[in-house]
Parts: C-alpha cells; sequence; structure tokens
C-alpha cells in the first residue's frame, strides 16, 4: 500500500527510511521542554515556561506522522516483521502521546513549573531516551571489530539492510534459519537468486523481503555477499 510512496522517493534518489527523518522533531521538542522547564524553575526564568508550551504542543503534533512514517518503514523495509526494538518502540511511541496529551492538560491547569508538570516532563524525555536506544538498535545493531577496507562498504550495506533482522548473521525472526552457515551462501548467484526471491525451506514465501535492483544492484549485493562470507561468517566462529 506504501510502496507508491517509496517508489517516488527512489525516482528522486532518496532510498532511506523516513521515519529518521522525523523522529529528530519530537524527540529534540521534548529534551528541549524538559531543559526548559527546570531551568525556568531553578533559575527563576518565567519566560521559558512559554517555550515549554510551545515544545510539549509541537511535540504532540509532530508524533503522529512519525509514528505513520515508523510505520511505513516498518512494513516496506522489515516487512512488518515483530523484531525486539520493534516491540519495545510501538509501545513506547503510544505511552509518549498519551504523557504528552496529559503535559499539555496539566501545564494548561496547574503551570509549567508545578511538581506534576515536571514529573511528566522528565517521563517524556526518559521515554525518547529508550526510544533512541532501541531506533539505534535497529539501525546500528552491534558494533564490529574493525574489519578491512575492501569489506567496509559491504559491511555499510548489510546494517542498512539486513541488520535488523540479521543481528551478527543470526536470524532474529526465524533463529533456525541463521545467514551464517546457510547453504544460500555456495555462491554468489545461490545468494543473489535467494535474495532476489526469498522462500522458506518449504517453499513457500517468508517474513523476508524481496530485495529487487532497484532497492541493491547486483554490484552492491555482491559487495553484501563478500562480507558476509569474509567478516561476519569469520566472527561468528
Amino acid at each position: 500500500m506504501f510502496d507508491v510512496v517509496y517508489k517516488f522517493l527512489a525516482s528522486l534518489g532518496y532510498t532511506h527510511p523516513i521515519h529518521p527523518t522525523e523522529v529528530h522533531m519530537p524527540i529534540g521538542l521534548v529534551v528541549g521542554s524538559f531543559i526548559f522547564a527546570f531551568v525556568a524553575v531553578i533559575f527563576k526564568r518565567p519566560q521559558l515556561k512559554e517555550a515549554v508550551k510551545y515544545c510539549i504542543i509541537l511535540a504532540f503534533i509532530w508524533v503522529f506522522p512519525t509514528m505513520l512514517f515508523g510505520y511505513m518503514d516498518w512494513q516496506h523495509f522489515y516487512a512488518g516483521a515483530w523484531l525486539f526494538p520493534i516491540k519495545v518502540k510501538i509501545p513506547l511511541a503510544f505511552t509518549l502521546l498519551i504523557l504528552l496529551g496529559i503535559a499539555i492538560i496539566v501545564r494548561r491547569k496547574k503551570g509549567a513549573g508545578s511538581i506534576p508538570a515536571l514529573v511528566l516532563y522528565t517521563l517524556c524525555f526518559m521515554v525518547v531516551v529508550v526510544l533512541g536506544y532501541f531506533g539505534g538498535q535497529l539501525t546500528y545493531g552491534t558494533r564490529a571489530a574493525s574489519i578491512p577496507a575492501e569489506f567496509k562498504t559491504g559491511e555499510k550495506l548489510f546494517k542498512a539492510n539486513c541488520s535488523a533482522c540479521h543481528p551478527n548473521g543470526k536470524n532474529a525472526i526465524i533463529p533456525n534459519l541463521p545467514i551464517v552457515g546457510s547453504d544460500k551462501l555456495a555462491s554468489f548467484d545461490t545468494f543473489l537468486a535467494f535474495v532476489r526471491n526469498p522462500k522458506l525451506p518449504n517453499g513457500k514465501s517468508g517474513p523476508m523481503p524481496k530485495f529487487m535492483p532497484s532497492k541493491l544492484a547486483d554490484k552492491q549485493l555482491k559487495k553484501v555477499y563478500e562480507y558476509i562470507v569474509n567478516e561476519l561468517a569469520k566472527g561468528s566462529k
């Protein structure tokens, strides 16, 4: 359903997820409201309470498109797979939305510097920190040791497109079907055919999306393959 949007963006040269471009807005606004509120109280700067008001309102508004784009990216790039970071991020996103709504009401009734309001700003801040952490986990996975320069491109492509579902060459969705040790690595042609049209051992389609040439060209997949067989597989032993 969302493919039209991503195809249009790809035609403009944009092939990355949309969610990261939006998520900085509510996170930054929540952090700003948290800082402004405590500075206003501690240093008696009442004018900053107005900044808190607008930060909280804008953060609440911006959460909606951020969540929408997050859902779209999840469906498009991860085929709706229930990865652990996703399981954490979704309820936290709704929690943040609820806390921001309550914070707006409390600020209006009791003031931006009231104890209940400060508690709510703190809770919102804590939620966005955890959201940021798991967003980083989803995007970058676990940091790995330095690898030879010839495999750096493959490593970057793997982390950008594969590591969320296949951290360290494993399989977060179907644990008994890891990348490392798979017969799909027997040759590049075998790997390429599988990535273009992935199937489960029983021949049925699984949760892994098809990586078409418009997403990753053969040359790019060659780099991914070389990284997997020369570095990722070696590091897992």
